[in-house]
């Protein structure tokens, strides 16, 4: 691996940088049907405690889930269109502001203390790609959308297991890269209402 500190030996390579996946695979010379978006999210002022569960609207493509320091963390979908930006936004700010006083009428009135933008990778069918790339020894773990953090932990596993053996054990074979090419798309529009 060439690094701007020179290069890096390694016997086995992953690539799971998030909203980087394309262009580091890129970089390898290994195109992935990734496409990246902008995902936006804000917290609001301490309130006491009032929330202890995720709420969720597929209709409004809001999330509210309130921190152990009483904010109320406020997200939802990804931009419309395609870009590399973590500039929160205004439109996006409003939009999720909306849904949340719709759910949450209380809410009106409640100061935003911060919002921010992050990156997000999607596949055309909505699901990861995990598993061997067409270069021998480069692994993939990319196109999670906006769910990857929730599945991170158990994802992390099986790809370590995955490159100790150098074989992709059946549960993860539904998402290899070669999906895209012998049109084998997986259903995964209902996984969360955050992207779809």
């Amino acid at each position: 691996v060439k690094t701007n500190r020179g290069r890096v030996a390694c016997g086995q390579v992953l690539i799971a940088t998030g909203g980087m996946n394309y262009d580091v695979a890129l970089m390898a010379g290994v195109e992935l049907p990734i496409r990246c978006y902008p995902l936006q999210a804000m917290v609001t002022q301490p309130l006491k405690p009032w929330l202890d569960t995720l709420v969720s609207s597929v209709s409004l493509h809001t999330y509210l889930v309130q921190s152990s320091r009483g904010e109320v963390v406020i997200g939802g979908g990804s931009d419309p269109y395609q870009l590399y930006s973590t500039r929160s936004t205004l439109d996006m700010k409003e939009h999720l502001a909306e849904g949340a006083v719709h759910l949450f009428p209380f809410l009106q009135g409640v100061r935003l203390l911060r919002q921010w933008a992050g990156i997000t990778d999607m596949t055309p069918d909505y699901s990861q790609i995990m598993g061997a790339s067409p270069l021998t020894n480069l692994w993939l773990d990319c196109g999670w959308g906006t769910w990857g953090f929730k599945a991170t932990p158990v994802a992390g596993k099986r790809m370590a297991q995955t490159i100790a053996e150098g074989r992709v054990p059946d549960i993860l074979k539904p998402f290899a890269l070669e999906r895209f090419e012998t049109f084998r798309l997986l259903n995964e529009m209902g996984a969360t209402a955050a992207s779809h």
